[in-house]
């Protein structure tokens, strides 16, 4: 149930925003750390704006390679010319908990 309902409100985060602003789209590694230790991720980001050398907040998933679990999150990003960097605020599915992350990656609008 709590997954489910997480993925739809997902959704309609990442939806919303997309006809109100023009987002930009990233992949990239996040280093993540807090109750269940330290951990490498690939994912995915959706940011609230598109312009180069700006701030924007970021809605993202990650697998999280070590603990083989997903990680829906959202942060704060600030946004180079072609590349990422985040702060975020994850939920590891795998261990049930909270937890940080350190992000950097490619983008594009």
């Amino acid at each position: 149930m709590k997954p489910t309902l997480f993925a739809a409100a997902l959704t309609a985060l990442t939806l919303t925003p997309a006809a109100q602003a023009d987002p930009a789209y990233g992949i990239g590694l996040t280093y993540t750390f807090g109750a269940g230790g330290g951990d490498v991720a690939i994912g995915a980001r959706v940011f609230s704006d598109d312009t180069p050398e700006n701030g924007a907040l970021s809605l993202g998933l990650d697998y999280k390679i070590n603990s083989q679990s997903l990680r829906p999150s959202i942060g704060a990003a600030w946004l180079d010319r072609d590349v990422y960097g985040d702060l975020s605020l994850g939920y590891d599915f795998g261990a049930q908990s909270v937890d940080f992350g350190l992000g950097l990656g490619g983008w594009s609008n």
